[in-house]
C-alpha cells in the first residue's frame, strides 16, 4: 500500500497515509467568487475520485475554503476545521465537522491529525468573523506530512520541527507581492525555503501557485524564482516540483 502525495493544484493536495484518503484545503472549482479563473486544469479526475476518510481545511478564505467543492462528497464524510468554523460550514453543508485548537489532535484509525500554529488569519467577506486558521501535521507510524494553509514565515517553523519529524512539508510559494503588504499573510519563495530549512523536513512539495491570480506576482513567478534559488544546490534534490496531477510517494 503506498503512501502519496496527490497535488491537485493551489493549496489543494490529496495525502494517502495507512490506506486512508485525506483532502486538504479542497478547490475544484473553475472561478473564485465568479472572478479570478483558474488557469490549469484540476489534477484529479472529478468523476473518479478516491473516497475521502476526512476533510480538512486550514481556514475559511475562498481559495482554502470552496464549498462548491464539497458537492463531489458524501455528506457522510467527516469535516476537520479550526475552532469556531464549524458554524459557518455547517450553513451550507450536513457532515459531520470537527473543530480542532491548536495543540490538539484528532484520529482515524492509526493516522493522527495534529492541529498546528500559522501565521494568517481567516475570514469571508466582512472580515470580522471565522478568523482562527491552523496548519496540520498528518502522522501515521513512519511517515508524516505538514500542510500549513496559508501562512506569512514566523517562528512557528523551527517549533513544529522540534515537535515532528516531518517527512514532506506542502509549503506556499505564491500570492507574495506586494511585499508591504502579504510579508504578513502569506510567503514567497526565498520565506519559504528558510521555513523548509526550519522544519528540517526530508521534502518539500511548493503549493499555492499557478492556478490562480491573487496578487501582483504572475501565475509562475514565484515557481521560477525558486528554481533559481536552489539550482545547483544541495537542497535542490529535496524540492520536489508536481504539476496538478502528478503523485510524491513517501519512502520507506
Amino acid at each position: 500500500m503506498t503512501n502519496s502525495i496527490h497535488f491537485i493544484g493551489h493549496a489543494s493536495v490529496l495525502a494517502k497515509l495507512g490506506g486512508q484518503n485525506f483532502y486538504i484545503d479542497t478547490n475544484f472549482s473553475t472561478k473564485l467568487l465568479g472572478v479570478s479563473k483558474r488557469q490549469i486544469p484540476v489534477g484529479i479526475d472529478l468523476s473518479n475520485l478516491p473516497q475521502p476518510t476526512a476533510l480538512l481545511v486550514t481556514h475559511a478564505h475562498y481559495d482554502h475554503l470552496d464549498l462548491p467543492s464539497y458537492k463531489y462528497f458524501s455528506q457522510n464524510i467527516p469535516i476537520i476545521c479550526p475552532e469556531g468554523l464549524g458554524s459557518l460550514i455547517s450553513k451550507f453543508l450536513h457532515n459531520p465537522v470537527t473543530e480542532l485548537k491548536s495543540g490538539s489532535t484528532h484520529t482515524f484509525g492509526d493516522v493522527s491529525i495534529h492541529a498546528v500554529p500559522t501565521k494568517h488569519y481567516g475570514f469571508r467577506l466582512s472580515g470580522l468573523t471565522y478568523r482562527n486558521c491552523l496548519g496540520y501535521v498528518l502522522e501515521h507510524k513512519n511517515h508524516t506530512i505538514y500542510h500549513p494553509g496559508d501562512t506569512a514565515y514566523g517562528p512557528h517553523f523551527k517549533e513544529i520541527g522540534q515537535k515532528f519529524k516531518i517527512d514532506t512539508a506542502c509549503l506556499p510559494i505564491g500570492a507574495y507581492r506586494p511585499l508591504w503588504i502579504m510579508k504578513n499573510r502569506h510567503m514567497g519563495p526565498e520565506d519559504a525555503l528558510q521555513a523548509f530549512d526550519d522544519l528540517q523536513a526530508k521534502a518539500m512539495i511548493p503549493i499555492h501557485w499557478g492556478s490562480f491570480k491573487l496578487a501582483l506576482d504572475g501565475l509562475n513567478e514565484s515557481l521560477e524564482i525558486l528554481k533559481t534559488k536552489i539550482s545547483g544546490t544541495p537542497m535542490a534534490s529535496k524540492i520536489k516540483i508536481l504539476n496538478a496531477g502528478e503523485k510524491h510517494p513517501l519512502n520507506s
